[in-house]
């Protein structure tokens, strides 16, 4: 009896010290709530009995990071939003495209561990570009608007790692998008009276991974 506790102890002692030498201070910290997401989706319109595709709509948002632990549980660092949105109608012969770039930092702090499943709290924030590109009747010329992006987020998620290094990751929380068009752009994102600014914000649902290398 004393044998078999003596065992499930060291067991015990094993699978803990391998799940808190992932999250240890001095580990680098790649992914985290990195992310690769491809939307693709097409609107159809009935008139009478005539179906027509009306509009298409593409978005890609690519979230990398990287930190590093500064004390156990606790890595910081830079997070990065990538992201390309383009919605396209056939029948009324228009394209708009939305490329964004936005920088800023994280920081995320590991709860506890439940047998290799880690919960944690993130917040961050970040501030960038984008262009805005409309193109009517499918001609060469485009109108161009410029603006400044910003952003934050905060909320909860969890890590569960499958090997030593890589785990998946999943984050639900509230995020809020900034974007401020100048009134030099002029057309219906600004007006000759000054900057106007567009804000939007939600529910944000995250899939992804994270890499933790060691000292």
């Amino acid at each position: 009896m004393k044998k078999k506790l003596l065992v499930t102890a060291v067991i015990w002692l094993g699978v803990a010290s391998f799940a808190f030498a992932q999250v240890e201070k001095g580990n680098w910290f790649l992914g985290g709530s990195s992310n690769l997401e491809f939307n693709s989706d097409k609107e159809k319109v009935k008139i009478d009995n005539t179906t027509n595709d009306r509009a298409t709509y593409l978005d890609f948002d690519f979230r990398p990071q990287i930190g590093y632990f500064v004390i156990d549980k606790l890595p910081v660092g830079i997070a990065m939003d990538i992201s390309l949105d383009k919605t396209k109608d056939e029948i009324n012969d228009w394209e708009h495209t939305w490329n964004d770039f936005i920088i800023g930092p994280f920081v995320r702090y590991y709860i506890t561990d439940l047998d290799g499943f880690m919960p944690f709290a993130e917040a961050s924030l970040g501030i960038g570009a984008g262009k805005e590109t409309s193109n009517y009747g499918g001609g060469s010329d485009e109108d161009v608007r410029e603006y400044n992006a910003f952003n934050f987020k905060v909320g909860i998620g969890g890590t569960y790692f499958i090997t030593e290094n890589v785990g998946f990751d999943l984050f639900i929380g509230y995020r809020r998008n900034q974007n401020t068009y100048k009134d030099e752009f002029g057309g219906d994102r600004a007006s000759g009276d000054g900057d106007v600014t567009y804000s939007y914000g939600g529910l944000d649902f995250n899939l992804g991974f994270v890499i933790s290398l060691g000292k």
